[in-house]
């Protein structure tokens, strides 16, 4: 008997063994009972102790003719059942009837010993398909990664619910507005099978709204469930956080577990976690999209500032600052800075990047590799930068409105200087003017009137040089192509002086506007009459970077080489002084200088440089 319990795999092929060794040990039958039914018969007739008969201690009953000896099967506090012996005469022993007593104790043992390692067995086998179910999530975890778009990721999470949770009717229902639209259903649904539902209906409704699973074991005890299929029995309703709702449905009732469950909640995790980055990354790509072409289309140079070095630079930062990208990333970034600016720039962008969110507006001035110099206002704000902080600058190019202003400065200027002519230079030729008529009107003498006139012209003069002063102080916009000898000939011709040479020793084409050129030599060659005399000869001639006028005259007193650009500076009676103030505006209207040079020997010469040739 021992030996059959030991041999035995599992409590039925024990409940069998011990029957079969009770018959070769000579019983007629051999039976085991378990409440009331008979599980095992061993023996030639198969006949049945009377189950009226079975108690809870050992006994003896007559039946059948023949006696059946009743041995209650149990282990410690647990009975298991009956164990029945039939034989063909009474149990009178009491030490037999003491062994059989053992017997049951042993095979109570043996069946607690055989359920004991089937729940064993069972929970290893339950351990180890939760893991390969665990292992097979995750790697459908690692497979939604490579996802590149919403609908992927749904019915791969369909597919899982299907081959791995052996969810045979499931789908995902994603919130669209005010609705839970279906996106994904399994192989055995049809899509009449599942139809949109508002949010706040049906149990899909219930476990988004309250965002917790719902598990339903019977559909007809379940007051909100409403299966699109009447065949659905019971419902698993898990929220997807964000997303919308998974369900699974089966014919059965209480086909779910608590276990199936959370198998399903950690698969969705995995779609809500998957769907956030997925949907986290399209974002990031739109705005980088909507940034970049923002930038790209800026009107502003845009840039992003860090270690002394440009990071990023778009089109109209390689415009502005006259290099291409690869050669304005490559350059040290205070290199483009004018010199006279670097030391400010340098203060401000350490004070900017002590942290991010700082932003300052100024202006400075840029370099550009042929020279040229561009007034910028930099608008800047310090960001957080591949973990450091920049400073993003936008940079606009504010040269031309600084030349509007610096214009609108020197109109400003000639305006307080025509306001002063008016209130000093007019009012004496008006007071000699007044003073004669009041003289002729009280002696009757005309000859008063002569001084009148004389101030009248004077202030005719007066008023055309101011007139003249105001319209050279534009700058000039567009030149031509102009032959100094050639405009210089015609201006002399307007100079009323007979006696007086010009002669040209120049050869040069230049870019300039040539009406305002020839009245710069026109001042000067009547400014060279008024000084030198009728009979002056006047020299037009080359000099280093531009041209030069000459005359023979007695020349500039020393100290005033500066002085005679003044307004209203003459040294003659009959000056306005506003003559040379005229060249020297319309010089600086074609970005040129003007000097008056002293000369080694008598006369006076005005160089006049910055000129573009055009030859």
């Amino acid at each position: 008997m021992t030996r059959a319990i030991h041999r035995a795999e599992h409590a039925t092929d024990l409940r069998e063994r011990v029957c079969e060794a009770a018959v070769s040990a000579g019983y007629e039958t051999a039976c085991y009972l378990e409440g009331g039914e008979t599980l095992t018969v061993a023996g030639e007739d198969g006949a049945r102790p009377p189950t009226d008969a079975v108690d809870a201690e050992f006994t003896t009953v007559d039946g059948d003719s023949r006696h059946w000896i009743l041995v209650p099967v149990s282990y410690g506090d647990t009975r298991y059942g009956t164990f029945a012996l039939a034989t063909d005469h009474t149990v009178e022993d009491e030490t037999r009837s003491e062994r059989l007593v053992g017997v049951g104790e042993t095979i109570g043992h043996g069946i607690a010993n055989t359920e004991e390692m089937q729940a064993r067995q069972r929970i290893a086998g339950e351990l180890h398909e939760e893991r390969r179910q665990f292992e097979k999530l995750h790697s459908v975890a690692a497979q939604m990664v490579g996802c590149e778009d919403e609908q992927s990721i749904y019915q791969l999470a369909i597919d899982a619910a299907e081959n791995i949770l052996d969810f045979d009717i499931c789908g995902i229902d994603v919130v669209e507005g005010d609705w839970l639209v279906p996106k994904a259903l399994s192989t055995d649904m049809e899509s009449s099978d599942s139809e949109r539902i508002p949010t706040d209906e049906g149990v899909a409704g219930e476990t988004f709204q309250e965002s917790k699973r719902i598990i339903v074991a019977d559909v007809s005890e379940y007051a909100d469930a409403d299966p699109t299929n009447p065949d659905y029995r019971s419902i698993l309703s898990i929220p997807i956080e964000g997303v919308g709702v998974f369900q699974a449905a089966s014919e059965r009732r209480d086909a779910f577990s608590d276990r199936d469950a959370e198998l399903a909640e950690l698969l969705m995790a995995h779609v809500a976690e998957t769907l956030k980055r997925l949907r986290s990354e399209e974002a990031l790509r739109e705005s980088e999209e909507k940034y970049r072409t923002l930038v790209e289309q800026s009107h502003d140079a845009v840039a992003i500032f860090r270690d002394g070095s440009y990071e990023f630079v778009n089109d109209r930062a390689t415009e502005l600052f006259g290099r291409d990208e690869e050669a304005l990333r490559n350059a040290e970034g205070w290199s483009l800075i004018h010199p006279e600016d670097r030391a400010e720039l340098r203060a401000i962008h350490e004070e900017l990047v002590v942290e991010a969110g700082r932003q300052r507006t100024f202006e400075a001035r840029i370099r550009r590799p042929s020279g040229d110099v561009r007034y910028c206002e930099f608008s800047v704000t310090s960001i957080d930068y591949d973990g450091d902080v920049a400073s993003l600058s936008s940079i606009r190019d504010i040269t031309e409105r600084k030349e509007r202003e610096w214009e609108l400065e020197r109109q400003n200027e000639r305006l307080e200087e025509f306001a002063s002519v008016v209130s000093h230079d007019l009012r004496s030729p008006i007071n000699v003017a007044q003073g004669s008529v009041d003289l002729t009107q009280q002696t009757g003498e005309e000859e008063h009137l002569d001084r009148a006139e004389d101030a009248l012209e004077r202030m005719e003069a007066l008023v055309e040089d101011i007139l003249d002063l105001a319209r050279q102080g534009r700058h000039v916009d567009e030149t031509e192509p102009v032959d100094l000898a050639e405009v210089g000939t015609e201006a002399w011709e307007s100079v009323d002086a007979p006696d007086a040479t010009l002669a040209t020793d120049v050869a040069a084409t230049v870019a300039a506007d040539r009406g305002r050129l020839r009245e710069l030599f026109e001042n000067l060659f009547r400014n060279a009459v008024e000084h030198a005399g009728e009979d002056v000869t006047v020299t037009l001639t080359d000099c280093e970077d531009g041209f030069a006028v000459v005359d023979d005259g007695p020349g500039i007193p020393d100290g005033a080489h500066e002085a005679v650009f003044e307004r209203g500076y003459t040294s003659v009676d009959d000056g306005t002084g506003f003559g040379l103030a005229i060249v020297e505006n319309i010089a600086e209207a074609h970005d040129w200088t003007i000097e008056a040079v002293p000369t080694d020997g008598p006369g006076a010469r005005f160089e006049i440089t910055g000129v573009n040739r055009a030859d």
